[in-house]
């Protein structure tokens, strides 16, 4: 028998609608996300012949700063134009000078200076570069940076101490550690952390548990801060060793996403036998959302992780706070950062 229903025309797109998805559908979204890598260059290469530290307090020609670089002036006036357009720069009458922005992070003697982060991300490009082989060996094709010579050390540490110190004031300032008297910091690195919660709370002494080789560099910089007396180092290895014990407080900062889960687990164990009753852990790290759909930053340091650790990845705040549950910790808590911070954090109470 024949189908005599009539079938409802096709819904046509109007104007309107063509147009909400061309907006959706960004097409250049694929162009803009494959050449990524041009735009970090141009920073890399500025950083390393030291443009911005040149140009404080004064603008310069290209040919001015070829002559103090070594660089050929027309590869450097185009390297210039390009940083221009990033907003690193500003061009006037052929002259270039610094902008806020580079003044404030690229230059040395700004107290927010970052130009250790740009070396430090410049280190990583070649390794970078073997992604393919790590997705599809499962293997990190380098290791670390903190064992290729002291000077890779001095380059990551300083890179990551000038990138925590925003971070650190922060959240000193959101979770208080009034009548505590002894934080642990394990894996601290540069201890920004501990400089910065000791400077935020009176009687607060802190111990910063790391490498030999990284506590060589953090020593400089609690001695930059003033701050000796209250901050110390102790070297260990927080994979073989235990932390300690009677402390009433301990951070672990971006370290758990370079371990496996078995591996975050066991430093939770042991963090919570370092702690005396009532102890407070606070768990600080780039984590994912708890579906693992982003945010963006949190998804590509998991990738960072492929290419330099052998079991470490993103986790998740859920997670995370599962495995401090599942060793003992109670009162687990998400502390709100407020943007432009990336972190998560969560704290937890060893019971009394």
């Amino acid at each position: 028998m024949a189908n005599t229903r009539k079938k409802k025309p096709a819904r046509r797109q109007g104007p309107a609608r063509k147009h909400q998805l061309t907006k959706a559908l960004d097409p250049m979204t694929v162009a803009r996300v494959s050449s990524a890598y041009w735009h970090s260059k141009v920073l890399h290469v500025a950083n390393r012949l030291d443009v911005f530290n040149r140009l404080a307090g004064k603008a310069l020609s290209a040919g001015e700063l070829a002559r103090e670089t070594g660089a050929d002036e027309r590869g450097l006036d185009i390297l210039l134009i390009a940083a221009t357009s990033l907003g690193f720069l500003e061009r006037l009458s052929g002259r270039y000078r610094n902008s806020p922005l580079a003044n404030t992070f690229l230059v040395k003697t700004s107290p927010r200076y970052q130009g250790g982060i740009v070396s430090m991300f410049e280190s990583w490009y070649p390794t970078w570069d073997k992604l393919y082989d790590a997705v599809v060996t499962g293997k990190p094709p380098v290791q670390k940076p903190h064992d290729q010579g002291e000077e890779a050390t001095r380059t990551y540490i300083y890179g990551m101490h000038y990138r925590g110190v925003a971070q650190a004031q922060l959240l000193a300032k959101k979770i208080s550690l009034k009548g505590r008297s002894h934080l642990v910091d394990i894996a601290g690195g540069p201890g920004t952390f501990s400089i910065m919660f000791c400077k935020q709370n009176k009687g607060l002494s802190a111990t910063v548990i790391d490498q030999p080789q990284t506590l060589a560099v953090t020593r400089e910089i609690i001695t930059s801060h003033e701050m000796t007396g209250r901050v110390h180092t102790k070297p260990g290895d927080y994979l073989n060793e235990a932390f300690g014990s009677g402390y009433d407080a301990a951070l672990l900062s971006s370290m758990l996403n370079q371990e496996s889960p078995a591996v975050v687990q066991d430093i939770f164990r042991k963090t919570h036998q370092a702690l005396a009753p009532g102890g407070l852990v606070i768990v600080q790290d780039q984590m994912l959302n708890d579906n693992k759909s982003g945010p963006v930053l949190s998804a590509m340091i998991g990738v960072n992780q492929l290419l330099h650790t052998p079991g470490g990845s993103a986790h998740s705040g859920q997670e995370v706070a599962e495995w401090m549950v599942a060793v003992g910790f109670s009162k687990i808590r998400r502390v709100a950062m407020p943007a432009p911070s990336p972190f998560t954090v969560l704290t937890g109470v060893k019971p009394s």
